[in-house]
């Protein structure tokens, strides 16, 4: 049986500058934690260099739109690759609120889906150094091993996370552990720990 034909976006322009930067920076973004902890200075500075690049040109496209770019505007790949932007413009934390909030108007628009929101919503709190809601957002310790950010009442994780329509918690691990590599459990005295440089971070 053939798949429903999904129309084209009507800002096709935007959404393929969209998808072509988030595409380039997926590199990085799943490059494991021991080989992003062993990368050159050199290297390091051309990824962070890309991703201000991606923001700038997310900036752009916001502006132009006025609203998120939703999947009524860009198509839902595209949306997909500005929430994956949104979520690594941590060297701009008060651009990724404003972001947030276009977000949450999108969502409740049903321009965008409440699992793309609970992960950028969970970047924005543990950038302002608050414990995350859903458990999306990892860091990686010196020895490369994955740890989650602090996570408010672990016990109600997963009641929130499918209230935001996301896997439980063991399932995402189980991803984490096969583009990562090993992972704590919340229950680990480092799941504490301050948060660590934005570089070391992994959604």
């Amino acid at each position: 049986m053939n798949e429903p034909h999904q129309p084209e976006p009507r800002y096709s322009v935007l959404a393929e500058d969209l998808v072509s930067r988030a595409q380039r920076a997926k590199e990085h973004w799943r490059t494991s934690g021991a080989e992003r902890l062993g990368m050159p200075p050199d290297a390091l500075a051309a990824l962070v260099q890309v991703q201000h690049d991606n923001t700038a040109g997310l900036k752009r496209i916001v502006e132009r739109l006025g609203q998120w770019p939703g999947r009524s505007t860009v198509g839902p790949e595209a949306c997909q690759a500005a929430v994956d932007i949104a979520v690594h413009s941590d060297h701009n934390p008060a651009f990724q609120r404003t972001l947030l909030g276009l977000l949450q108007n999108a969502v409740r628009s049903g321009d965008a889906t409440s699992a793309q929101l609970a992960h950028l919503h969970d970047r924005c709190l543990v950038n302002a150094g608050q414990a995350q809601l859903y458990g999306t957002q990892h860091w990686y310790r010196p020895d490369g091993r994955l740890e989650p950010h602090p996570i408010t009442d672990p016990a109600q994780l997963d009641t929130r996370r499918a209230g935001a329509g996301l896997p439980p918690y063991t399932e995402q691990t189980r991803h984490l552990r096969e583009r990562h590599g090993p992972i704590s459990s919340l229950s680990a005295p480092a799941a504490v720990e301050p948060a660590p440089a934005p570089d070391r971070r992994a959604a």
